[in-house]
């Protein structure tokens, strides 16, 4: 069994503190990545993974509720072991199961994170319905 610490943060950014002032750093996003959960097919439960450029990785899950790691590779794990696939390895067998044609998925998109969030979980009747 291989054990990881995960905890759950708010802030995405380092502080710096230089003489009297405090300054937030925000992170660079280096790589994001969308994964789908396969237990949930047909209907789709998305989750993001990001690494930024301290290599440390976050998911945000459709709950809205964000996970830190200090490194992509504990993340990928804890996705998989949620049972979470990546988006973009998914093939025609998949589109088999989950019972639609990947090209009428689309990555949910939003102005903020809250109207992403709102998006990340999508029942495969509005899958059809919006296309």
């Amino acid at each position: 069994m291989i054990k990881f610490k995960i905890t759950v943060i708010e802030v995405k950014s380092t502080i710096k503190i230089t003489g009297n002032k405090v300054q937030f750093q925000q992170k660079s996003i280096l790589k994001e990545t969308w994964w789908l959960m396969s237990s949930s097919f047909p209907n789709l439960n998305w989750a993001r993974l990001r690494t930024y450029d301290d290599l440390s990785a976050e998911i945000l899950d459709c709950d809205g509720s964000k996970y830190t790691f200090s490194n992509e590779e504990e993340a990928r794990y804890f996705l998989m072991e949620d049972e979470f696939t990546q988006f973009e390895s998914l093939d025609r067998e998949d589109e088999q199961e989950i019972g639609i044609s990947l090209s009428l998925v689309d990555i949910p998109k939003g102005k903020n994170e809250r109207e992403l969030i709102e998006k990340m979980y999508v029942k495969q009747t509005e899958i059809r319905n919006e296309h």
